[in-house]
């Protein structure tokens, strides 16, 4: 069987960046992962993203060695996601000169308004994954937070419709995209993302115990045990609960809590608030910015850390929990949307209906104050975590190139 030409597009963010950092995420996790294991099935991968900086090389590679391509769309610097639609007919424009690809996959749907003409043009296979969808986003937003705008939920319900296929990571996305989008329900498949082994798994021999701050941990105390939040930082992630779950919870008990990823373009001020609210609260001796952090980084605070909070209003999926499962983390987290899949509740961690703090701080504190507790979910979640691997999920995703490709 010849080897496919497999196209990962992801106009609106590298995926090379960082991720805690700017706009980048857990899909840019997910663009290298997959890609790095399609190309270890025999696909010929390239991932294809907009060139952000002057003088950047056309090509750079994954650590896995997948090229990744950097089409001029646009100036050379960031632009937020905000602006970027005016930019999506260049980025399309350069996208048409390349040798065909017999599949573009999209990754969010400025990708999907670029690649789908190509894939139309080339008569290519278009796939479609949009990571956020923007109707379940607006039912869950954060308060406060703007309403994706109609063009983007009119763009979104356009391209699962006329894509061959669209790919969701949960079955209550793709409940959502059939729901709201009429979407054909045999056009849209689960497909469950994994976990990098090789990053993520509990401590081994001669490092930190669970629950004790790894070196470059910031303002951590070393060897304090502490709870983590990990991820950018905007009000869709609800980082306040977590201070304000760690300010309910009595001081002579009070854990440290690690805040790890930095501020989305536009959320600087929610940033700059949960400074604010930790100091109003008298915890501010007790919550430590970090910044940002590497994979290698924020996989050995994720593996050190006793829990992993996830206060967020709403996730696709939540692949932090998963990788915190397979470090063998637990995880309290908010019973919304995607994380109801990513965490299973007494399995990896513990989801909560609530939003009170108070409902959060008392999960935390019985975790934190039963060592046996713990531990057996701790062993749980990492037999969990090992389930997931991102071999199944680019066999799974290459199968289904093959069937659109047929079709």
């Amino acid at each position: 069987m010849n080897a496919l030409r497999v196209a990962l597009v992801s106009l609106h963010t590298s995926p090379l960046a960082v991720p805690g950092t700017g706009d980048a995420g857990g899909l840019n996790v997910y663009v290298v992962a997959l890609g790095e294991a399609l190309a270890d099935l025999g696909a010929e991968v390239e991932l294809l993203t907009r060139r952000t900086v002057e003088g950047q090389p056309s090509v750079e590679y994954t650590a896995g060695g997948v090229p990744v391509r950097f089409l001029r769309a646009g100036p050379p610097h960031p632009v937020r996601k905000e602006d970027l639609p005016p930019i999506v007919g260049r980025f399309q424009s350069e996208l048409s000169q390349l040798p065909r690809f017999d599949v573009l996959h999209s990754h969010y749907w400025l990708s999907g308004l670029a690649a789908l003409p190509v894939a139309t043009m080339q008569h290519s296979v278009h796939i479609q994954s949009l990571h956020t969808v923007a109707a379940l986003k607006n039912a869950e937003r954060a308060p406060g937070d703007l309403a994706e705008p109609e063009a983007r939920l009119n763009a979104e319900r356009m391209l699962v419709t006329r894509s061959g296929a669209t790919i969701t990571s949960t079955e209550g996305e793709r409940a959502a995209i059939v729901r709201e989008y009429g979407a054909r329900p045999d056009r849209v498949q689960v497909i469950g993302p994994g976990v990098d082994s090789r990053l993520f798994h509990p401590s081994r021999s001669g490092q930190a115990a669970v629950g004790e701050a790894p070196g470059g941990a910031g303002a951590a105390e070393a060897h304090e045990p502490y709870i983590l939040s990990l991820g950018r930082i905007q009000p869709l992630k609800g980082y306040d609960l977590a201070i304000r779950a760690l300010a309910a919870i009595a001081p002579a008990n009070r854990p440290r809590l690690v805040i790890a990823g930095g501020s989305t373009p536009g959320a600087e001020s929610y940033a700059s608030g949960l400074g604010e609210l930790s100091r109003e609260l008298g915890v501010a001796d007790r919550v430590d910015f970090v910044g940002a952090k590497t994979r290698a980084e924020a996989a050995e605070l994720v593996r050190c850390a006793s829990l992993l909070l996830l206060p967020s209003h709403s996730e696709t999926f939540g692949l932090v929990a998963l990788e915190a499962a397979a470090s063998g983390t637990p995880v309290v987290s908010s019973r919304a949307s995607g994380m109801a899949v990513s965490v299973r509740d007494g399995i990896s961690g513990v989801l909560l209906d609530s939003r009170d703090p108070s409902v959060w701080a008392s999960a935390i504190r019985r975790l934190l104050e039963s060592p046996t507790l713990l531990g057996r979910l701790s062993a749980s979640a990492t037999q969990y975590g090992a389930r997931h691997s991102w071999h199944l999920t680019a066999e799974t995703t290459l199968a289904l190139y093959r069937k659109a490709a047929s079709q």
